[in-house]
């Protein structure tokens, strides 16, 4: 092998290791990095001294009070309500967590972690023992009471960490309680269930970006049931966190939840500080309809497009009223068809894909409504075309 040899081939080498060091040292750009790997869960707090504003508008919201630790044996504390009722027989030194709270209602967990069901060392079960507190829905005119939740199950376990936590793992037990599913790095919805996990965004804050998934999928991973085909029905109302079976089955399907919500925002806060609770209003594109209404009386109250279009069709807590078609929580279904004869098929399992004049119109037009009670076939009339040009 003669010098000319020997000296392209040092040559090559020199630049295959040149173009190595290249890759594997140069960092890909923040905005091209995916999920960043080996990051782990920092919590929200690590979050605020850089992120300020939009942590403490986000703690206003319900996100991250869906499971709550008791702590000192002392109540969780609300934004906007107050958790003060204990079920029959418990003490504060007998809750370990309490399951909700922010609104519409909560329950407890025991000190081994299981959501409680029943008396306190009970050993004939209770199918009547009341262990779920409901806040008052003026709408339904349901003064806030207890009711029933699996009242009487043995050793019923928390099984809801996937969508009520964040960082879950479906291995262990959180605190080494046995009625906990899975642990997980902080109790609620936080900034990282959404981001990811931000140990190296917070080492590197510049060089490795967090996650902003603005597709509605990143959503419908916790706001649905099951088959996203179908909506569930329970007890004359659609059963609850369906949010994105509703949407899928709607136009609005190709908007994003983001179009409409601020993330960091929830309805409930923004109506506290009397607040526009969305982040655009119907009629920005829906012009026509709102301007073509044929009921002057509608007008001349300001009834809302939502009062129609989405009205309280999900039942979350009891304080609702199935037989006045009135729910705890706005549906997301939003076309209205007057033909429609029935809300759900006839098991009552399942819900239809519009909705019908029974909660388009009679939350409002029934016996016991706020206004004048009308048949079907007034509805009806009105109903159609109500919002075709004159």
């Amino acid at each position: 092998m003669n010098i000319r040899t020997n000296l392209v081939i040092l040559i090559v080498a020199i630049a295959l290791v040149s173009v190595a060091a290249i890759v594997f040292t140069t960092p890909a750009p923040a905005d091209a990095q995916g999920p960043a790997f080996g990051a782990t869960y920092v919590k929200s707090e690590t979050c605020k001294p850089c992120h300020t504003s939009i942590y403490d508008t986000f703690m206003k919201s319900p996100h991250p009070f869906k499971v709550n630790k008791v702590v000192h044996r002392k109540p969780p504390t609300m934004p906007f309500t107050k958790i003060e009722k204990l079920p029959e027989g418990y003490t504060w030194n007998d809750i370990s967590y309490v399951i909700g709270g922010y609104s519409w209602k909560y329950r407890f967990m025991d000190k081994q972690g299981f959501i409680i069901t029943d008396k306190p060392g009970a050993t004939v079960s209770d199918t009547n023992y009341l262990n779920q507190w409901n806040y008052a829905n003026p709408a339904a005119s349901k003064d806030a009471a207890w009711s029933k939740y699996n009242s009487g199950a043995k050793n019923l376990k928390y099984d809801c960490g996937p969508c009520h936590t964040t960082g879950y793992k479906p291995t262990g037990n959180q605190d080494n309680l046995p009625g906990i599913v899975g642990t997980w790095s902080e109790t609620g919805i936080q900034c990282e269930a959404c981001h990811g996990p931000g140990s190296l965004h917070v080492a590197n804050p510049y060089g490795v970006s967090m996650e902003v998934v603005r597709d509605a999928e990143l959503c419908g991973k916790c706001h649905r049931r099951s088959d996203v085909t179908a909506i569930d029905a329970k007890s004359g109302l659609i059963d609850h966190h369906e949010q994105y079976e509703e949407m899928y089955q709607s136009k609005h399907l190709a908007l994003k939840c983001v179009d409409c919500h601020n993330p960091h925002q929830g309805v409930v806060q923004l109506r506290q500080d009397k607040k526009q609770t969305t982040r655009t209003l119907c009629e920005n594109c829906h012009f026509k309809e709102a301007r073509n209404q044929a009921s002057e009386a509608h007008k001349a109250i300001k009834v809302a497009c939502a009062d129609c279009h989405m009205p309280r069709m999900i039942g979350s807590s009891a304080s609702v009223d199935a037989a006045k078609f009135i729910g705890d929580i706005r549906v997301h279904m939003f076309a209205i068809d007057p033909d429609a004869t029935a809300q759900f098929s006839s098991d009552g399992k399942l819900v239809i894909s519009q909705i019908t004049l029974d909660f388009a119109c009679k939350g409002c037009h029934a016996q016991g409504g706020k206004a004048s009670v009308k048949t079907n076939d007034e509805l009806k009339a009105k109903a159609k075309n109500y919002h075709a040009p004159k």
